[in-house]
């Protein structure tokens, strides 16, 4: 057997096969490409990556809310824990002569609940200033209330605004009614409120800057603590 000769042979028959599949719409197809490798590799390569970021994101984001909601619902289990104590210590009178909140609204869905009358955590008002010479300072009483209704911007602050509306032409008194303002000169500034529904001798308003500067809360309160601005 010539060696030399099947050698060549092998090589030749190799070769057709690589002219063949080069011909072939597959191979032609490939050096058609082959020009652009490089750049396939570099978007490749930045898909691969963008892939493996948005997983571990994506693992990252589910560890963090799983550990957030963790966090926030301790301190709810604890304020639950503590208004099922409060309703547990009131007198059985006392809890049947009290008015039932009002059913959320979809206004106030939003808020988390409604506060019950007179709870532990409802601080005084707050004694910042209500009142800048543009109008009511953002996050106050006096802004929330002004948001509510359409009043003129220089009664200053919540302790001044009854003898100012009375001086602007508004009816004011002792009597309350549903989308009147409750005002109280309570505090170093005063505090205002706004008057959502009424039943016997309670009040039920909604109010900036009580439990939270910038925060809206709703309670039950006695309507003697308030005059009114109509």
């Amino acid at each position: 057997m010539n060696i030399a000769n099947y050698e060549q042979r092998l090589a030749l028959t190799a070769h057709r096969r690589r002219i063949q599949i080069t011909r072939s719409p597959l191979g032609v197809r490939a050096q058609q490409i082959r020009p652009h490798y490089s750049f396939l590799k570099a978007g490749l390569a930045i898909m691969v990556y963008f892939a493996l970021f948005a997983f571990f994101f994506q693992s990252s984001q589910a560890e963090f809310e799983a550990s957030s909601l963790g966090m926030l619902s301790k301190p709810e289990a604890v304020a639950s824990t503590k208004s099922k104590d409060t309703v547990a210590t009131k007198p059985l009178a006392q809890s049947k002569s009290a008015p039932k909140p009002a059913e959320p609204t979809d206004t106030t869905a939003n808020q988390g609940g409604l506060p019950p009358f007179n709870t532990e955590d409802e601080s005084a008002p707050s004694t910042k200033q209500q009142f800048t010479a543009s109008g009511y300072a953002y996050g106050h009483c006096t802004y929330y209330v002004a948001r509510k209704r359409p009043l003129p911007q220089n009664w200053g602050n919540a302790r001044d605004w009854l003898k100012r509306s009375q001086a602007a032409g508004y009816t004011t008194g002792v009597n309350p009614r549903p989308g009147a303002i409750a005002q109280t000169p309570q505090g170093i500034w005063g505090h205002v409120a706004y008057v959502e529904r009424v039943e016997g001798a309670k009040v039920y308003i909604s109010e900036y800057n009580y439990v939270g500067w910038n925060r809206l809360s709703y309670r039950w309160a006695d309507a003697n603590d308030f005059k009114y601005i109509y």
